[in-house]
């Protein structure tokens, strides 16, 4: 990144929510001006690592497919655009004061993600609403309004925060319990069960067992190891209750 107007380079650590250059003093960018990003995915298909997501300002998310790319429109100022190919992540800086282009490319031989930034020349002035309705901006797939975490939750990513042997009837396998849900991950490979907390109407205990009631009269029954039982009640009861209230 580099100062818009005495052409600097600026340090990686930047303050971004100061709006003014280290060394000449001038303004790095005008908040009323609007910018358009293309991203490109150049990497070959892959069905087994999925599509590239793209993460921006850990609030928007975007998944471009292989080949292919998204166009977005985003105010002046600085952004962090984060790419996820599989379990690979790697997050870019950009001080956004003219439409870019950024070609992401994952490197199948180092598996690292590579990116290409190229700034447009002569687009500084920005665009107005009716130049930005002609486009045809990709809308995000997804958008969290509690930044990182939230992805993480709603993409499976986060850490359980109890994780322990359990078995449902005949099935003996792992049971994970999560912020916002449980999941019961069955021994094999089989497809693992999940439950939003906020279904389920109620957790009782039933001969030494976990019998959890969700909407419809569904009960899903695990028995677990005794030396965390009364905590993991607890916990589950707990989360209910504040997902109710």
């Amino acid at each position: 990144m580099r100062c818009p107007n005495c052409k600097q380079t600026l340090a990686d650590d930047i303050n971004t929510k100061v709006n003014f250059c280290p060394f000449c003093g001038k303004r790095l960018y005008d908040t009323s001006k609007h910018y358009l990003m293309h991203i490109y995915s150049m990497s070959a298909v892959d069905m087994a690592l999925g599509n590239m997501l793209v993460f921006i300002d850990e609030r928007l998310m975007y998944e471009v497919k292989s080949g292919d790319g998204i166009l977005i429109v985003l105010e002046a100022g600085f952004h962090t655009i984060k790419f996820r190919v599989g379990v690979r992540n790697k997050s870019i800086q950009i001080l956004l004061d003219a439409d870019f282009e950024i070609k992401a490319h994952f490197n199948t031989a180092t598996s690292l993600i590579e990116t290409i930034v190229n700034e447009m020349e002569g687009t500084e002035d920005g665009h107005n609403a009716e130049a930005i309705s002609k486009e045809e901006i990709t809308q995000p797939v997804m958008i969290s309004e509690t930044g990182e975490k939230g992805f993480e939750t709603a993409l499976g990513d986060d850490m359980p925060e109890y994780e322990f042997k359990a078995s449902s009837g005949l099935l003996e396998g792992e049971l994970k319990l999560f912020s916002e849900r449980l999941e019961f991950a069955p021994a094999g490979g089989m497809k693992k069960e999940t439950l939003d907390y906020k279904n389920i109407v109620a957790v009782n205990r039933k001969m030494g067992t976990i019998d959890v009631q969700c909407a419809g009269n569904v009960h899903k029954v695990y028995s677990i190891p005794k030396d965390i039982y009364n905590e993991v009640i607890v916990f589950l009861t707990k989360k209910i209750e504040e997902v109710k209230s």
